[in-house]
Protein backbone atom coordinates (compact mmCIF):
# COMPACT_ATOMS: atom_id res chain seq x y z
CA UNK A 1 0.00 0.00 0.00
CA UNK A 2 1.30 3.49 -0.96
CA UNK A 3 0.01 7.08 -0.64
CA UNK A 4 -1.30 8.54 -3.68
CA UNK A 5 -0.28 12.32 -4.41
CA UNK A 6 -2.10 14.33 -7.15
CA UNK A 7 -0.67 17.63 -7.56
CA UNK A 8 -2.82 20.19 -9.35
CA UNK A 9 -3.18 24.18 -10.56
CA UNK A 10 -5.95 25.78 -11.76
CA UNK A 11 -4.73 25.40 -15.36
CA UNK A 12 -4.21 21.36 -15.19
CA UNK A 13 -3.32 17.87 -13.67
CA UNK A 14 0.18 18.32 -13.19
CA UNK A 15 0.92 15.10 -11.57
CA UNK A 16 -0.75 12.02 -9.90
CA UNK A 17 1.82 9.16 -8.73
CA UNK A 18 1.66 6.25 -5.96
CA UNK A 19 5.10 7.18 -3.44
CA UNK A 20 6.37 6.55 0.00
CA UNK A 21 6.49 10.00 1.46
CA UNK A 22 5.45 13.79 1.02
CA UNK A 23 7.55 16.74 2.03
CA UNK A 24 5.74 20.05 1.54
CA UNK A 25 6.82 24.00 2.43
CA UNK A 26 3.42 24.51 4.93
CA UNK A 27 3.15 28.30 6.31
CA UNK A 28 4.30 27.27 9.90
CA UNK A 29 7.34 25.19 8.55
CA UNK A 30 7.77 22.29 6.31
CA UNK A 31 6.40 18.36 7.28
CA UNK A 32 6.44 15.31 5.81
CA UNK A 33 3.41 12.69 5.33
CA UNK A 34 3.72 9.30 5.47
CA UNK A 35 1.52 6.11 5.19
CA UNK A 36 -1.68 6.11 7.82
CA UNK A 37 -1.18 9.64 8.65
CA UNK A 38 -3.95 11.86 10.06
CA UNK A 39 -5.98 13.76 7.80
CA UNK A 40 -5.16 17.47 7.87
CA UNK A 41 -5.29 20.24 5.89
CA UNK A 42 -2.84 23.42 5.61
CA UNK A 43 -1.95 26.34 3.39
CA UNK A 44 1.25 26.10 1.44
CA UNK A 45 4.34 28.72 0.97
CA UNK A 46 6.24 28.86 -1.84
CA UNK A 47 8.77 26.34 -1.61
CA UNK A 48 10.01 22.41 -2.64
CA UNK A 49 7.67 19.61 -2.62
CA UNK A 50 9.12 16.00 -2.73
CA UNK A 51 7.92 12.92 -2.88
CA UNK A 52 9.72 9.72 -2.77
CA UNK A 53 9.10 6.81 -4.62
CA UNK A 54 11.21 3.93 -4.29
CA UNK A 55 13.74 5.36 -2.73
CA UNK A 56 14.19 8.31 -5.07
CA UNK A 57 13.24 11.74 -4.39
CA UNK A 58 11.26 13.55 -7.04
CA UNK A 59 11.35 17.87 -6.48
CA UNK A 60 8.55 20.03 -7.83
CA UNK A 61 8.58 24.14 -7.25
CA UNK A 62 4.47 25.04 -5.88
CA UNK A 63 3.84 28.27 -5.81
CA UNK A 64 1.84 28.31 -2.67
CA UNK A 65 -1.39 26.88 -2.09
CA UNK A 66 -3.41 24.21 -0.12
CA UNK A 67 -2.90 20.66 0.91
CA UNK A 68 -5.00 18.03 2.15
CA UNK A 69 -4.18 14.72 3.57
CA UNK A 70 -6.82 11.98 4.17
CA UNK A 71 -7.23 8.27 3.90
CA UNK A 72 -3.72 7.74 2.75
CA UNK A 73 -3.95 10.40 -0.58
CA UNK A 74 -2.41 13.54 -0.47
CA UNK A 75 -3.93 16.30 -2.71
CA UNK A 76 -2.07 19.56 -3.25
CA UNK A 77 -3.82 22.70 -4.91
CA UNK A 78 -0.99 24.74 -5.65
CA UNK A 79 -0.94 28.24 -7.49
CA UNK A 80 1.55 26.64 -9.43
CA UNK A 81 3.76 23.56 -10.10
CA UNK A 82 7.06 22.28 -11.90
CA UNK A 83 8.85 19.68 -11.93
CA UNK A 84 12.58 20.52 -10.90
CA UNK A 85 13.73 19.02 -14.57
CA UNK A 86 11.51 21.35 -16.57
CA UNK A 87 12.11 24.81 -15.05
CA UNK A 88 14.61 26.58 -17.15
CA UNK A 89 17.06 28.21 -14.90
CA UNK A 90 17.94 31.53 -16.93
CA UNK A 91 14.29 32.39 -17.45
CA UNK A 92 13.92 31.58 -13.92
CA UNK A 93 16.97 33.59 -12.61
CA UNK A 94 15.93 36.68 -14.97
CA UNK A 95 12.10 36.62 -12.86
CA UNK A 96 14.04 36.33 -9.56
CA UNK A 97 16.10 39.61 -10.72
CA UNK A 98 12.81 41.43 -11.90
CA UNK A 99 10.88 40.75 -9.01
CA UNK A 100 13.37 41.94 -6.47
CA UNK A 101 13.88 44.79 -8.09
CA UNK A 102 10.53 45.61 -8.12
CA UNK A 103 9.79 45.04 -4.45
CA UNK A 104 13.41 46.95 -3.60
CA UNK A 105 11.25 50.35 -5.27
CA UNK A 106 8.33 49.69 -2.85
CA UNK A 107 7.23 49.89 0.76
CA UNK A 108 5.45 47.55 3.23
CA UNK A 109 2.86 49.85 3.04
CA UNK A 110 2.21 50.17 -0.80
CA UNK A 111 -1.21 48.41 -2.28
CA UNK A 112 1.38 46.19 -4.35
CA UNK A 113 4.46 44.77 -2.03
CA UNK A 114 2.58 41.95 -1.22
CA UNK A 115 1.88 40.89 -4.92
CA UNK A 116 5.38 41.12 -5.54
CA UNK A 117 7.32 39.98 -2.35
CA UNK A 118 4.91 36.03 -3.56
CA UNK A 119 6.56 36.38 -6.82
CA UNK A 120 10.06 37.10 -5.23
CA UNK A 121 8.95 33.95 -3.38
CA UNK A 122 8.08 31.78 -6.04
CA UNK A 123 10.61 33.02 -8.21
CA UNK A 124 13.53 31.99 -5.44
CA UNK A 125 11.59 28.43 -5.01
CA UNK A 126 12.00 28.02 -8.33
CA UNK A 127 15.56 28.37 -8.85
CA UNK A 128 16.20 26.70 -5.91
CA UNK A 129 14.39 23.47 -6.79
CA UNK A 130 16.19 23.53 -10.59
CA UNK A 131 19.60 23.79 -8.56
CA UNK A 132 18.96 20.45 -6.77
Amino acid sequence: MALTLDIVTPERRVLSVSCDEVRAPGVQGGFGVRLNHEPFMTALEPGRLTYVEAAREHHYAIGGGFLQVAENRVIVLADTAEAAGDIDVERARAAFQQAQERLLKLTEQDGTYAVEAARVKRAAARLHVAGR
